[in-house]
C-alpha cells in the first residue's frame, strides 16, 4: 500500500513523535510512505526517519499573521501539495493536526484518493480561533474517517462531524522488559514549555515542598514560547539551584530510566506521549486528572496516581506523598508498563494499517481518478 502522511512538521511535539513511529514502522512492513510537510527544504527530523521514507517539504509555513497572508499561503500548500500527491499515487491519505487535517481534505479533491485526517489534542481546546474551528467544520465532512484518541473526543466528534470516527491509541516506542531501578533524586516533567503542559503549575507545587525533600531536583524538559516566563519563575521563588530547565533531551530514554518520579501537570491534553514514555520506562508517575486521556492511561489511577487539574496545593500534596515514601513509587513502577502493554508500536501500527487498508479498499479504483 502507498500512504501519503500529512503533517506540519517533524519537530519535537507528541504529534511528530508518534508519525514518526508509525512511518518507520510502516515501511518495515514493505509498504510506501510520502511524509509530506510544510517545512522548509532541508529541515531536519527531530525524530529518526527511515530512509526509504520519501520526505517531501513543500516550504509552505505560514510566517505571518494577517488573513490575507494565511489565505496566499494555504493556497500554496494545496497547490505544492496537490503536485506531490499526483506525483507520489498514494493508496490512501493520512493527516496529522488541524491545520495539516484541512489542507490535506482541500489538497485531494477531485482525485478520488481517501483521506483519513487525526485530532491529535482535545479538538475545543483554548486558542484554537474562530477561523481553524471554521475551517474543520466545513472540511471534515469530506474525511473517509477522522482519528481520535479517547472516548470523550469521539462522543464530542460524533456530535460535530458526519463523518466515520475511530478511537487509536498512541504508539510507544519501546517497552521495557525489566523496571530500571529509578534511583535518581529527580522528579521529571518532559513537553512543550507551552501553556497548556502546566508547568508553572508543577514549579509552584514543587517550591512548596522543597524544604522537606533537600535532596530531590526538578528538572523539566522542552522547549516553548514560555521558557522565559518559567525561568522568571524560578528566579523568584528562590530555587534556583534546585530547578532546571535543561531544553530537549535527545536521548530522552535516559532521563527516564534514572528518573525518581514522573509529572504530567497539564491543564488539558490529548494523548500524552511524555506520560506513555515514562510508564513504559517504568516510571512512578503523578498526572493531572484533566481533560484528555490521563486518567484512561492510568486504569482511574491503578498505574499511577491523580490529582485534580490546575491545583496547586493538591499537586504539593501528591508531591510530598511520593517524595516521602520511597514504597509508593517502587508499588507504582511495578504496575507502569502494565498501563502501556498494548501500546507497542508494532501493535498500534498494525491497527492503524488495518483501518486505511479498509478505507483504501473502499475507494474507487486508480483507473477512475
Amino acid at each position: 500500500m502507498r500512504i501519503a502522511f500529512i503533517i506540519p512538521h517533524f519537530g519535537t511535539g507528541g504529534a511528530e513523535r508518534v508519525a514518526s513511529l508509525l512511518c518507520n514502522y510502516w515501511i518495515t512492513q514493505g509498504h510506501s510512505v510520502c511524509a509530506i510537510t510544510f517545512e522548509k527544504v532541508g529541515a531536519a527530523s527531530s525524530y529518526p526517519l527511515d530512509e526509504r521514507i520519501l520526505v517531501n517539504q513543500t516550504q509552505s509555513f505560514n510566517t505571518h499573521q494577517n488573513p490575507l497572508s494565511r489565505i496566499v499561503t494555504n493556497a500554496r500548500r494545496i497547490s505544492r501539495i496537490r503536485s506531490s500527491l499526483k506525483a507520489f499515487g498514494p493508496d490512501v491519505i493520512l493527516a496529522f493536526m488541524t491545520e495539516a487535517n484541512v489542507v490535506a481534505l482541500w489538497s485531494a479533491v477531485g482525485l478520488g484518493i481517501p483521506v483519513v485526517v487525526s485530532e491529535r489534542n482535545q479538538p475545543d481546546r483554548p486558542g484554537l480561533g474562530f477561523w481553524r474551528r471554521l475551517a474543520r467544520r466545513l472540511s471534515y465532512p469530506m474525511a473517509a474517517g477522522l482519528v481520535v484518541q479517547t472516548k470523550p473526543i469521539a462522543r464530542w466528534a460524533e456530535e460535530q462531524f458526519r463523518v466515520p470516527i475511530h478511537i487509536l491509541p498512541n504508539p510507544v516506542s519501546r517497552l521495557r522488559s525489566e523496571i530500571s531501578r529509578h534511583s535518581g533524586k529527580r522528579v521529571v516533567a518532559v513537553g512543550r514549555l507551552v501553556r497548556q503542559k502546566g508547568f508553572d503549575l508543577l514549579i509552584d507545587s514543587f517550591v512548596k515542598i522543597a524544604a522537606r525533600h533537600p535532596e530531590w531536583m526538578l528538572e523539566i524538559y522542552g522547549e516553548g514560547s514560555e521558557r522565559p516566563a518559567l525561568e522568571a519563575q524560578v528566579e523568584r521563588c528562590g530555587c534556583i539551584e534546585r530547578i532546571r530547565l535543561p531544553g530537549i533531551c535527545r536521548h530522552i530514554g535516559d532521563v527516564y530510566a534514572d528518573a525518581g518520579l514522573f509529572v504530567l501537570p497539564s491543564r488539558f491534553e490529548g494523548y500524552p506521549n511524555a506520560l506513555v514514555e515514562a510508564l513504559a520506562a517504568g516510571c512512578p508517575v503523578i498526572a493531572t486528572n484533566c481533560p484528555g486521556a490521563s486518567e484512561q492511561i492510568l486504569g482511574g489511577g491503578l498505574y499511577g496516581m491523580l490529582v485534580e487539574p490546575e491545583n496547586v496545593d493538591a499537586l504539593a500534596v501528591a508531591l510530598d506523598g511520593m517524595l516521602s515514601s520511597e514504597t509508593s513509587r517502587a508499588n507504582f513502577a511495578s504496575q507502569a508498563t502494565r498501563a502501556v502493554a498494548a501500546l507497542d508500536t508494532p501493535i498500534v501500527g498494525s491497527q492503524w494499517l488495518d483501518l486505511l487498508t479498509s478505507v483504501a479498499g473502499e475507494a474507487p479504483d486508480k483507473g477512475q481518478r
